[in-house]
């Protein structure tokens, strides 16, 4: 009895977890095409490895009024990004207001990603770069040339791999002012879900409760 009521407890518990939202995780993986920067990413050459990654919470964002847009919060303290191995931070807060993860679905005739501090169009939002004081600006943006890469505004929908196929246009860089000091080559992008630790918990007081019985 005592096995059947742990059992029962971890089902609707696990229920009641369903209902939360979904963290979801972006990774974009690139290569440097040019790098001017100085502090800790002085000297780092062309095709040295680019890797960014943050997370998202799939029930909070905020949509267009006037484009067929979505802006996902970017959840700072996630954010990570590396360029041949030194590092790039998010500001926290950011001085202009939230960061979003935008997608764009026929909009018009194309779909795609950005991340800016508008949902509407591109707008940098603020970072540091490691052995500078100075504030940088980050800029990301991939749009692929068809209305078949996303099949709605929900990130969920949106959860896969992407590449350079079918790409039309892309731009990645960072810099002061609006001029970059380096840009990166934008190769791949993958879109997840994050397992949810409450729920792994319960998977596993489930999986006891199922033993106990046995």
């Amino acid at each position: 009895m005592k096995s059947a009521r742990i059992a029962l407890l971890a089902s609707g518990l696990l229920i009641a977890s369903g209902a939360q939202a979904d963290i979801v995780r972006v990774e974009i993986l690139g290569s440097v095409d040019f790098n001017v920067i100085g502090g800790d990413h002085a000297g780092i050459p062309s095709g040295a490895p680019v890797m960014m990654a943050f997370d998202l919470d799939s029930d909070d964002f905020v949509d267009s009024g006037s484009f067929p847009t979505r802006g996902y919060s970017i959840i700072l303290s996630s954010f990570v990004m590396t360029v041949g191995g030194a590092g790039i931070t998010m500001d926290d807060p950011q001085p202009f207001g939230p960061a979003y993860f935008v997608l764009r679905d026929n909009d018009p005739a194309v779909d795609g990603f950005l991340i800016s501090r508008n949902v509407d169009f591109p707008q940098p939002v603020g970072v540091h770069v490691n052995g500078l004081t100075q504030a940088h600006e980050l800029d990301f943006l991939a749009t692929y040339g068809n209305t078949t890469t996303l099949s709605s505004l929900n990130i969920l929908d949106a959860v896969g791999s992407y590449d350079f196929t079918g790409i039309s246009v892309f731009g990645w860089g960072v810099g002061r002012f609006g001029n970059h000091g380096a840009e990166y080559i934008y190769e791949s992008m993958t879109i997840t879900r994050v397992p949810a630790p409450a729920s792994l918990a319960l998977l596993g007081l489930g999986g006891f409760a199922i033993r106990r019985r046995r």
